[in-house]
């Protein structure tokens, strides 16, 4: 009978672990589509600016990717990306994050480095 009750008891445990398990892939499912979605926007504009500054500024398709190399090694790496995740500090040197407008340790202003920057 203790067995028993002890083995329902773990049932119980393991079905609620389960379902908020299921709920957890459910909202994390969601949360990939929405950005999925974001992603093709954003790749829809950004190949309508690309026509645009094409067409009309006399730049061909080589010097847009010229530019968008020099752009990707701003940072020193080939990764496809805009820059590192954390700089340094102007006033105190600590490690910032991208994300911050201003240094978590001694409130210096974080200037922008781009006007896409976050």
């Amino acid at each position: 009978m203790l067995w028993e009750l002890y083995q329902q008891s773990q049932i119980r445990d393991a079905s609620a672990t389960a379902s908020r398990a299921e709920s957890k892939s459910r909202n994390i499912s969601y949360e990939i589509a929405r950005l999925e979605d974001k992603v093709e926007s954003l790749a829809l504009t950004c190949q309508a600016l690309w026509e645009v500054a094409r067409d009309h500024s006399g730049l061909s398709d080589e010097q847009l990717l010229a530019k968008v190399s020099e752009i990707d090694l701003r940072d020193g790496v080939a990764d496809g990306k805009m820059g590192s995740g954390t700089e340094s500090c102007r006033k105190c040197g600590r490690t910032i994050s991208k994300r911050h407008m201003s240094c978590m340790y001694c409130g210096e202003q974080i200037a922008k480095r781009h006007s896409f920057q976050p």
